[in-house]
């Protein structure tokens, strides 16, 4: 549908819409847990500020700071930082 939707309208962006938020959490994995800070949240999943470059597709539980309830969650990015920008993960909701 995205593909559909750029050749009809090629000069603009498909994008769902991202509320900016900022809570410290804990990312979750097999042999290590990551510290962050959720900094944006759409439909799909959040962005995730760490500098900790962990491969696409790798799952885990996030956890916001001081609560136990657990979220699945998948990597399906990282982005290095840029000016004004910082580094982290993309993660989608399981």
């Amino acid at each position: 549908m995205r593909r559909w939707f750029r050749r009809l309208f090629p000069d603009r962006r498909v994008a769902a819409s991202r509320e900016p938020v900022f809570f410290e959490a804990r990312l979750e994995l097999d042999v290590v847990d990551v510290e962050g800070v959720a900094r944006d949240f759409g439909p799909g999943g959040l962005f995730f500020a760490t500098s900790a470059p962990i491969a696409a597709g790798v799952r885990g539980l996030l956890r916001r700071g001081g609560s136990a309830d657990r979220i699945p969650v998948r990597v399906t990015g990282h982005r290095p930082a840029g000016a004004g920008r910082p580094a982290g993960l993309g993660l989608a909701f399981e």
